[in-house]
């Protein structure tokens, strides 16, 4: 599979770029932050998440996850190269990630540096799919996701440097490595599968804004394989909604795991006004329950009308910017 296409990662006039995931890591994120169960996500008695995410090696948060989503999606408006190769300057990745108003301060630019050395070091696993082979599968196979890293020799340098520097000072020497550069080398399969499959895209300017579980619930919330139906609750057609039971299992799968329900419930209200501050396609997420009650999540969001997986090249051979979100 060959496309020739210049890179377009750079902001619209309203400040939205267009970014791409893996589908099963972009909905797995909070099951592959931390190092507590992950449990399986079970929705109207459709199996949503699988318990298999996982990563071994590393223990991942949610800048790993960001740096993985800004791996992809340099990879894929540089074209999907075959050889699995992407590269970037250590300055465009942070201003990925974090916005180009606070990317590249030199602590920023470090944790994007260790975040790079743990996805090369971590093995993952994604769940229904074997790395190593390209196929479907169920169980545990892990795999590493970068089987070549590349860090320019200013960066090597900086990230090296003795405790003896003040923060002040280390940063500055770190912060003018921004223009030196990276390159990385996707595992073949997982190359492979980035060309072939239906790729989860997103609005950068909305994830820079999200952090922890409010990440992770607005990825899965945003996947079109929650199971959503029409909510005729809210005067308005373009809604739906669903309920997911907080069983502690559940709540593992969307990465809470506070000790009492009570908590749990608190930890999904806070993400959930997050997110809904963030995406106005949310409406209401919103964690109800009381003592000696089943609680549960409740989702309302507005009805997207445009696809949010699809194969980036499918329609053209030249990535363009959206102003829409999912």
């Amino acid at each position: 599979m060959s496309h020739t296409a210049q890179r377009t990662l750079m902001a619209s006039p309203e400040g939205v770029i267009e970014g791409w995931m893996d589908e099963d890591a972009a909905s797995s994120s909070a099951q592959l932050m931390g190092d507590g169960p992950s449990g399986s996500l079970v929705i109207d008695s459709r199996e949503v998440l699988r318990s298999t995410a996982r990563v071994v090696g590393a223990e991942f948060g949610e800048l790993h996850v960001k740096t993985w989503m800004a791996l992809v999606t340099i990879f894929v408006n540089d074209g999907l190269p075959e050889d699995g190769t992407g590269s970037s300057t250590i300055g465009e990745l942070a201003r990925t990630i974090w916005g180009a108003d606070k990317g590249m301060g030199g602590g920023n630019t470090k944790r994007v540096v260790g975040a790079l050395l743990d996805l090369y070091r971590a093995e993952v696993a994604l769940p229904g799919f074997n790395i190593a082979t390209g196929e479907a599968a169920d169980g545990l196979s892990l795999s590493r996701l970068l089987s070549d890293l590349y860090v320019d020799e200013a960066i090597r340098q900086a990230f090296d440097l003795p405790g003896s520097l003040s923060p002040k000072d280390a940063g500055r020497r770190f912060g003018a490595t921004r223009g030196e550069t990276v390159t990385w080398v996707f595992n073949r399969r997982y190359a492979d599968r980035l060309a072939q499959s239906e790729l989860r895209r997103f609005d950068w300017s909305k994830a820079q804004q999200l952090r922890g579980t409010a990440m992770a619930m607005w990825l899965l919330f945003g996947s079109p394989r929650v199971p959503y139906r029409d909510y005729f609750g809210g005067g308005d057609p373009d809604l739906e909604h669903v309920w997911v039971p907080l069983t502690l299992e559940q709540c593992h799968a969307l990465g809470v795991h506070a000790a009492t329900d009570a908590a749990r419930r608190r930890t999904l209200n806070q993400a959930g006004a997050r997110v809904c501050a963030a995406d106005p396609m949310f409406v209401a997420m919103e964690a109800h329950g009381s003592r000696g009650s089943q609680s549960a999540l409740h989702v309302v969001r507005r009805r997207s009308h445009e696809r949010s997986l699809l194969r980036p090249y499918e329609q053209t051979m030249q990535l363009t910017l959206t102003s829409g979100g999912q």
